[in-house]
């Protein structure tokens, strides 16, 4: 039985607490405002590692925070100096292995290609420079590591694709495939719960499903699988977004014996739209 705290608790960590607890894992989940009858809950801000008290005999660590639509500033507080932070009183223990998940963002692509471990990351905004600032502080540390990428999650309550089609908001794109990368909120849990018990992992993995698809085409199956008409399609390609346009490979992590819940989106939207939570309005 491994002892484990995840640092920073909030969509994926939730999801990795039940599911190590459910293998048998002790599990500890640092957040800043803990629920009242959350077991193990450590309160804790991780922009002040300082005040963080940490568990006794904890052999692993998953700092597995986020922000949304947050300042330059405030990604610097947690992911350079309040990581940094975490580190160097992590150190002071017995550590087996420090588990950071950070972002395909990581890699600027905006031409389809494919990338994997082995591709240069260079990202250009800001939001994933500092996870890439983040997953040096990791690397650089005495404590063995592992880095797991993780592309767009999804999974009960983060369904936009669905509702915007069922909405009559969906809209396609002119031009060459933009391309989309998901990881089912199972899967991301899996792989990082996975990843943790490997006996000697590389240095990063990208935790991604085993199909890039391109966006048009995940519409089209939506409306298909619902009924409704295909969406429109816009006059001029919009920009491409911060999530550039890339092809992720997974196989690195299949490699290592990962199976997914999900292989594609198809299942994951399936399963989704089979539990009712995203049918048409109408």
């Amino acid at each position: 039985m491994s002892r484990i705290l995840i640092a920073g608790s909030g969509y994926v960590g939730t999801e990795l607490a039940r599911l190590l607890r459910q293998q048998g894992d002790e599990v500890w989940v640092l957040r800043r405002h803990p629920a009242a009858d959350e077991p193990n809950a450590i309160r804790g801000d991780l922009t002040q590692p300082e005040t963080i008290h940490l568990p006794e005999g904890i052999n692993a660590v998953v700092f597995c925070a986020g922000l949304k639509k947050a300042a330059p500033e405030d990604y610097e507080a947690l992911f350079v100096r309040g990581l940094a932070g975490l580190i160097r009183k992590l150190e002071a223990h017995a550590i087996s292995r420090l588990l950071f998940t950070s972002t395909t963002g990581v890699y600027h692509e905006v031409d389809g290609n494919w990338v994997d471990e082995t591709t240069p990351t260079e990202p250009k905004r800001a939001t994933a420079h500092f996870y890439h600032m983040a997953e040096k502080l990791v690397s650089a540390s005495s404590i063995p590591s592992v880095i797991a990428r993780l592309s767009g999650i999804y999974g009960p309550g983060r369904d936009r694709l669905i509702r915007q089609v069922a909405d009559g908001e969906a809209l396609r794109y002119p031009g060459p495939p933009r391309y989309m990368n998901h990881i089912h909120l199972a899967d991301a849990a899996g792989a990082i719960a996975h990843l943790l018990a490997l006996p000697d992992p590389a240095p990063a993995y990208i935790v991604s499903d085993d199909e890039p698809a391109g966006r048009n085409e995940v519409l089209q199956w939506i409306t298909e699988q619902l009924g409704l008409p295909i969406p429109p399609m816009l006059a001029e390609s919009p920009p491409v977004r911060r999530g550039g346009n890339k092809r992720c490979s997974n196989r690195l992590l299949r490699q290592s014996g990962y199976r997914f819940h999900f292989p594609t989106f198809r299942e994951g939207y399936t399963d989704q739209m089979r539990s009712g939570v995203s049918m048409p309005s109408n």
